[in-house]
């Protein structure tokens, strides 16, 4: 960093340093409120499948469009998911720079500049992203059993459905799984 005149003014090191933790925590809940949305969508995609198959007697309509919001949930919740993950290792440099500042960072212990914090910090996120992969193949193959439980004289015929579902669950599930090499490292 270059030197100027706020280079001793720690009150404003602070201050943006509690504005990006905020920011971090903030950005950390809303992967908790993706997770939510993804379980939410899912649940009423089952239950719209199975409405479906009550009201439904009528052999023509057409029952796949509801199969084919299984990959497009997951792929919003993917999507999500490496936003925010890119949104937080952002801010976990940001307060890592502050964290160095004058050095401080090799007198006080350093949450981001450490490296076994960092990386306790990253094994614990890593589970949630491969619980959410998990997530993601589990939640489109009970979409996809329930599609072949409720509809079988249809499951056959709805090939290209399924492919499309099967491709994008393992295209989401591998970038959920995989999500963890985008994230913060220590430098």
């Amino acid at each position: 960093m270059n030197s100027s005149r706020f280079e001793n003014d720690y009150a404003s090191v602070n201050y943006r340093y509690i504005a990006a933790s905020n920011e971090l925590n903030a950005r950390t809940s809303q992967r908790q409120q993706a997770l939510t949305i993804f379980i939410s969508f899912f649940i009423g995609l089952l239950a719209a499948l199975i409405a479906a198959h009550n009201a439904s007697k009528d052999s023509t309509a057409h029952i796949e469009w509801i199969l084919l919001g299984f990959p497009v949930a997951s792929a919003s919740f993917a999507f999500l998911n490496f936003k925010y993950e890119l949104i937080i290792t952002n801010l976990r440099e940001y307060l890592s720079e502050l964290e160095q500042l004058g050095n401080a960072h090799l007198y006080i212990p350093s949450y981001n500049t450490t490296a076994k914090w960092v990386i306790k910090s990253n094994r614990g996120r890593r589970f949630h992203d491969y619980a959410c992969a998990i997530l993601i193949v589990a939640c489109n193959s009970i979409g996809v059993s329930a599609f072949y439980v409720l509809f079988p004289e249809r499951f056959n015929a709805s090939y290209w459905v399924l492919l499309i579902v099967f491709l994008i669950t393992l295209i989401t599930a591998a970038m959920q799984w995989f999500l963890p090499k985008a994230g913060f490292k220590v430098n």
